[in-house]
């Protein structure tokens, strides 16, 4: 029965080639390209905050490799999840892509969400390299630790998704039905800022989650921007649209363009 059910996802992984490749391709490049970007609205989300933590260090790219262990994997088994919804109703509208891609994110975050945890805890100085960060989380928390905040970081994908590929697909329906590359990274970068904006207070309280070495949840993490004040939802509000509006630009135009490349 196992051995079938491999068979099986073996067979549709190598059918469904184009999304393999392309989420594996559109997310190694997003993720180290814009590495500095995300260190930095992570700085800006933390505790600390960017004046203590600083930005002097940021050329070293601290955190990059857990980033770079995340990606491929993570990418790919979103877009294969998010594509094969998709032909199960392929006159579907506005719903299936919110279905599809929320789903996308559910499957995705279980790859996603260790590598982040690592990768946050370094870019805010809790950790030396990733691999320090690797060990001192198990060691403190156990292999449950590395999965700190994936029902946080769940509540923001699925919004965030729910919002950028509607967006994305109606704007590349209506106006790139040749499936240029360049332009679908033009309507990722528009639905990405979107989106990123309507969801940066999930995103401030999910880092905070993972950058809590006191296993801090939900309500406690709320209440403590609510005392710091309204302002302290939308920390890094800048830096995340900034790096949403560029990496849907490159996250979506190279998935497009790595299709366009082997169909």
């Amino acid at each position: 029965y196992n051995t079938t059910n491999l068979l099986h996802l073996l067979r549709y992984m190598v059918s469904d080639r184009h999304a393999l490749l392309g989420g594996s391709a559109a997310g190694f490049v997003v993720d180290i390209a814009l590495f500095p970007i995300d260190t930095i609205k992570t700085r800006m989300q933390s505790k600390q905050g960017l004046r203590s933590l600083g930005l002097s260090d940021l050329h070293k790219l601290k955190g990059v490799g857990a980033a770079a262990v995340g990606s491929m994997p993570g990418s790919a088994l979103f877009f294969l999840t998010y594509e094969h919804v998709k032909r199960m109703n392929p006159g579907g509208g506005i719903t299936l892509h919110m279905m599809a891609s929320s789903l996308g994110e559910i499957v995705a975050c279980f790859v996603r969400v260790p590598t982040e945890v690592v990768k946050q805890r370094v870019q805010a100085k809790l950790a030396s390299s990733s691999w320090a960060g690797l060990r001192d989380t198990i060691a403190h928390s156990g292999l449950r630790g590395l999965y700190v905040g994936y029902g946080t970081t769940v509540m923001r994908e699925i919004p965030f998704a729910a919002i950028q590929y509607p967006i994305w697909e109606k704007l590349r329906a209506a106006y790139n039905p040749e499936g240029s590359g360049w332009k679908s990274g033009v309507f990722g970068s528009i639905a990405g800022a979107m989106a990123g904006g309507v969801t940066t207070p999930i995103d401030v309280v999910k880092t905070r989650i993972m950058l809590s070495t006191t296993n801090e949840g939900v309500v406690t993490v709320i209440k403590q921007l609510h005392s710091e004040g309204l302002s302290a939802f939308f920390k890094g509000f800048s830096a995340r649209i900034g790096w949403l509006s560029i990496g849907g630009f490159v996250y979506l135009g190279t998935y497009q363009t790595v299709i366009e490349l082997f169909t």
